[in-house]
């Protein structure tokens, strides 16, 4: 091990401890933290009645439109950390049907990618972080340049389409027919609400302009209000928090020249005031994820008062801080002093193109997913009807029954466990045992 990892191993280990520390002082400090099903329980209600409320209030014609999108997405926000926590069984150990119910719930709030699924693919981006088998964050923009598809990517909802097939390549584990028929539901009310509504608009405008009344279309005064109100009250207040979400998850990961289970070098703690209307959309995800990282068994809510108490310490160990060079370097950890001005530069600029071009182009990125969807139907028909469609799987006893070197060191060992066990199914009790042990590795 050269000195670099040396110092990354350490480090790590004292980062852990620390955030653990904390951890336990904060819920010494604040007793209540202990019922955490209770606080569950009670942030998911409350978060299904405050978007139902401004919904109400936006039917009643009492909010604008800009307005109820801004105020529906940050409940959603808070679901889908709730969501991310059931994944590492945070809440309700003994009542996995509750957790279903909630996954349920969760799904339809955020018409998004399903819960169920995501469970697997996120446990693995915690085993392969930052590696080009790591499908979860590859598939939301890592390691793509910083161009118009990682934009697109970013930016829709369901842009990992653009980008899936490479990715399958590398990730053995994801398999995308699963993928496209899991996450089938939602994603085509997703898209047939959004587009349904956009088409209308597109059309009014043209009817508009040669004086026509397009209300005299049959039936459409009766359909469209109802996709007007779905659009303002469910998609459009995920396809802006969504947006958020990515950009700052994108931009903390390091990918592609980064040691397997060396925490150290996954994540960057992004909390410049220059992404905090990213972050508001997104409970702060950039200036805390990596905390996550480290302690994996920890509520978002603790994870955020113990982000603040280790920073300091974590920024004197060396983990970097706002390093918005990571766009130019398609989030590469390697740094050239000689260009990191620029590269800096041009990652603020990124962000400010982003939202103010990137969120109002959402129409060319959905005529690029819609295209990708066709090409991808088609190609599935040619190779049904050559009949070349072979799906090869490879023998699960034949992995488990591997024997591993024994002439291997520790780290390089649990490597190649991670490596085997991240094809089939894993738990959040696996990931939390591979995460203590790299760390101790």
């Amino acid at each position: 091990m050269n000195v670099r990892n040396a110092h990354a191993v350490s480090a790590s280990r004292e980062i852990s401890r620390a955030i653990r520390q904390s951890d336990a002082k904060i819920r010494q400090t604040y007793p209540f933290l202990k019922h955490q099903d209770l606080i569950c329980a009670t942030i998911f209600t409350g978060s299904l009645l405050l978007i139902s409320l401004f919904s109400y209030l936006y039917i009643i014609g009492y909010l604008s439109p800009i307005l109820t999108i801004i105020l529906i997405a940050l409940p959603i926000s808070f679901l889908h950390e709730l969501e991310h926590d059931i994944i590492h069984n945070l809440y309700f150990k003994q009542y996995r049907w509750f957790q279903n119910v909630m996954f349920l719930f969760i799904w339809i709030a955020k018409l998004h990618g399903s819960p169920w699924y995501r469970r697997q693919l996120h446990l693995k981006h915690h085993l392969l972080s930052g590696q080009v088998n790591d499908a979860e964050e590859r598939l939301i923009g890592l390691g793509l340049t910083p161009n118009y598809k990682r934009m697109a990517v970013s930016l829709h909802p369901f842009g990992g389409l653009l980008i899936s097939d490479d990715i399958s390549k590398d990730a053995k584990y994801l398999n995308q027919t699963t993928m496209k028929l899991k996450n089938a539901p939602t994603a085509l009310i997703f898209l047939f609400i959004t587009r349904t509504f956009l088409t209308y608009n597109i059309l009014f405008l043209i009817y508009s302009y040669f004086n026509y009344d397009i209300q005299k279309i049959y039936g459409i005064d009766k359909f469209y209000p109802i996709i007007h109100i779905l659009s303002i009250c469910i998609c459009f207040p995920n396809l802006f928090r969504q947006g958020c979400l990515v950009l700052m998850s994108n931009s903390c990961h390091y990918y592609g020249d980064i040691p397997l289970n060396t925490v150290y070098y996954q994540n960057q703690i992004l909390d410049s005031w220059f992404v905090l209307p990213f972050q508001l959309f997104c409970c702060n995800f950039g200036a805390t994820h990596i905390i996550h990282h480290y302690v994996v068994s920890q509520p978002f809510y603790i994870r955020h008062l113990t982000g603040r108490a280790v920073k300091d310490m974590m920024i004197k160990l060396g983990i970097r801080n706002n390093d918005f060079g990571i766009l130019w370097r398609s989030n590469r950890y390697t740094i050239d002093p000689k260009e990191d001005g620029k590269q800096k530069l041009f990652g603020y600029c990124w962000f400010g193109a982003c939202l103010f071009i990137g969120f109002p182009l959402y129409i060319v990125w959905d005529m690029m997913i819609m295209h990708k969807s066709n090409m991808n139907i088609l190609n599935l028909i040619r190779r049904k009807l050559s009949k070349k469609y072979i799906k090869n799987i490879k023998n699960e006893d034949e992995i488990n029954n591997k024997k591993i070197d024994e002439n291997e060191n520790d780290i390089n060992k649990l490597n190649t466990f991670v490596n085997e066990i991240a094809l089939f199914d894993v738990s959040a009790d696996q990931v939390e045992k591979v995460g203590d042990a790299a760390v101790e590795a």
